[in-house]
């Protein structure tokens, strides 16, 4: 039997370091040619239809979505989508009806309910028969999915069988 030495495995390593390097640059450039995902992002225009009126109870001025349920505070789960209905009035009656979107805004670093890190997607109502305001933080725990805003299949998934979101262009 032949001894191997450093030597032996020489040409070998060096046709196999060639394979791997060609290989991982062959991934790389697969990978750079692939566009980004198109946005998806609520954005200015779009529309939330109340298909089934909620009361935001006496002394409180929220309301928490999850799974297509509606749920007091603190009764969410915690690591998955969620949206948060604020009215600046306590024990309103929210009626059918449509809401437009007019402003959103992100929040990478906020904090969910019982302190929980979250991404906050800031969505500012305005109801089309009246004009009041309203705004929806719909939520994704970074414990769940990653660092990441929530995205309108997710809301609705949270606001459904309450509301339909129709995302504006």
């Amino acid at each position: 039997m032949k001894a191997l030495t450093p030597n032996t495995f020489s040409p070998a390593l060096a046709v196999g370091t060639a394979v791997i390097l060609a290989t991982l640059a062959g991934c790389s450039a697969r990978h750079q040619a692939q566009s980004a995902p198109a946005p998806q992002d609520v954005t200015p225009g779009s529309t939330f239809t109340v298909s089934k009126g909620f009361l935001i109870p006496d002394g409180e001025t929220s309301v928490y979505f999850q799974d297509a349920r509606l749920y007091p505070e603190g009764e969410i789960q915690p690591d998955y989508p969620f949206c948060d209905f604020l009215s600046a009035t306590s024990g309103e009656i929210i009626h059918s009806g449509a809401f437009e979107v007019s402003k959103v805004d992100y929040e990478e670093d906020g904090i969910g309910p019982k302190g929980t890190d979250v991404s906050i997607t800031q969505i500012h109502l305005r109801e089309a028969a009246t004009g009041k305001t309203y705004r929806m933080n719909c939520m994704l725990p970074l414990a769940s999915h990653g660092a990441r805003f929530i995205t309108p299949e997710e809301i609705q998934g949270a606001v459904g069988g309450y509301m339909d979101i129709e995302v504006a262009p």
